[in-house]
């Protein structure tokens, strides 16, 4: 459970991170002011966008990583929790780490952000909840599969 939580608490960082940087290096030019006529086809984009990569990460934590029911919603609580904490101080200093950014930027980057961390919460236990889990294998189901890879017994029995 701790190999668990650590490696879901790596993922919600490097997630926080991706996002932190792709802002940093392209915020000046994905970004439009929400009195901009392009505002809202640019923030639908940058969520379909986040969208598809939450629920790509969610995946890939829910079908290859830990394989147990529950493992992509615990993904998005972790995560949501992380990047919340951490762009806590992202807007505190606001200044210094998206400095390219105007007013109308940062409030687009805020209006993006709080739709991002539903999503974050949203889309993974979604995601969770359309996976299912593997039915248990039943004894009938055993004993066909047992009579399919086993040779005939009366060819292998040679009496003496």
């Amino acid at each position: 459970m701790l190999r668990q939580m650590l490696i879901l608490s790596g993922l919600g960082i490097a997630m926080w991170a991706l996002g932190t940087l792709f802002f940093m290096l392209f915020g000046d030019w994905v970004l439009v002011a929400a009195e901009d006529r392009q505002f809202g086809a640019s923030l639908f984009l940058l969520e379909a966008l986040t969208a598809l990569v939450i629920l790509g990460v969610a995946l890939v934590v829910r079908l290859r990583l830990f394989r147990m029911p529950g493992s992509a919603t615990r993904f998005g609580f972790i995560g949501a929790l992380i990047g919340l904490l951490l762009n806590t101080f992202v807007l505190l200093y606001r200044d210094k780490v998206l400095y390219d950014l105007d007013q109308g930027q940062y409030h687009t980057f805020t209006i993006w952000m709080t739709l991002a961390y539903a999503l974050f919460l949203l889309l993974p236990a979604i995601a969770d909840r359309l996976i299912r889990a593997r039915p248990a294998e039943t004894a009938h189901d055993r004993d066909v599969d047992d009579g399919l890879n086993t040779q005939d017994e009366s060819a292998a029995y040679r009496p003496e």
